[in-house]
């Protein structure tokens, strides 16, 4: 039986940002996918325009656009869309700036996944948008960006990891969200004169010490020894985004995992850096994973 990581357990509230065009339809299954799957509250949330001017997107002429009460036609749209009934839904209509509402309802919520699309104007290149990158960088629960179609539960799990406590974070809580999916962990490794020292035959020392560094990394992890014994360990070279990329390609119904720092005086620098260009790289849906709270915050 799958043991649960405390802290980790799969997410009570899913909040979907959407602006209900068509090109919004994936983030809308996966998300009623996973709120069936955790048996979750999925709270959708749609910021309120009432004009055409100083938004955060293009707009079409056909596009939908808010009146002063419009939470039941928004309800109504949702329901229409859904290719599976979701047993609790909440719809939050609201106007004002899409990220501000969109981190605002996630607190007042206590949501545990914010679910934002990648395809179309609303979000067309996710982390080039101001209101994405904002997301990302000050949610407070971790962030889900859905790109490929979904066709059932995922199956497979592609969890980068640096070795640090953050990322051993985000494999623990991976591994306790998507228990049945198949877990491999990946750690790219940037050399400086790699060549070099292959040369010199430095080759399988190397080999071997990344190796057991990731044994050890995985040692450590609070997880069921049967999900460690189970687990595939790479160790590739090269920068983060095109190692997994070059994995994910290869990969059907894969998510990609990985961990956000906990906030400090370099967070925004590094969230909008790496991690923005993983998510733009990184063909399938990505996870970001937020980091484990502490006292401090």
């Amino acid at each position: 039986m799958h043991q649960t990581i405390p802290g980790a357990s799969p997410p009570r509230n899913i909040l979907l940002a959407t602006d209900l065009g068509s090109h919004s339809d994936r983030a809308l299954d996966r998300a009623a996918q996973l709120a069936v799957q955790w048996q979750a509250t999925l709270h959708v949330v749609h910021a309120q325009r009432t004009d055409k001017t100083n938004i955060w997107w293009p707009v079409a002429d056909n596009d939908f656009i808010a009146g002063s009460d419009d939470t039941e036609t928004v309800r109504e749209q949702i329901l229409r869309d859904l290719r599976e009934p979701v047993e609790d839904l909440a719809v939050h209509v609201a106007e004002g700036a899409p990220d501000r509402i969109i981190l605002d309802t996630a607190q007042r919520e206590n949501c545990d996944l914010i679910v934002l699309g990648d395809q179309g104007p609303t979000f067309a290149g996710v982390v080039f948008t101001t209101t994405a990158i904002r997301v990302l960088q000050r949610a407070p629960c971790s962030v889900l960006i859905a790109k490929a179609r979904p066709h059932g539960p995922y199956r497979q799990l592609l969890v980068g990891t640096d070795f640090t406590a953050e990322s051993r974070h985000s494999l623990q809580t991976a591994a306790t969200w998507f228990a049945d999916a198949e877990l491999a962990l990946l750690h790219a490794l940037d050399i400086p004169y790699r060549s070099l020292l292959l040369e010199a035959g430095r080759g399988d020392e190397m080999a071997r010490m990344e190796r057991e560094a990731m044994q050890t990394f995985i040692d450590e992890a609070d997880l069921p020894t049967a999900v460690k014994q189970r687990m595939d360990m790479h160790v590739e070279h090269g920068y983060p985004e095109t190692v997994l990329h070059k994995y994910a390609s290869t990969h059907d119904n894969l998510l990609t995992v990985i961990g956000a720092l906990k906030r400090g005086p370099i967070f925004h620098v590094l969230i909008g850096g790496e991690a923005t260009r993983i998510v733009q790289k990184v063909p399938g849906d990505v996870l970001m994973v937020r980091a484990e709270q502490s006292d401090s915050g």
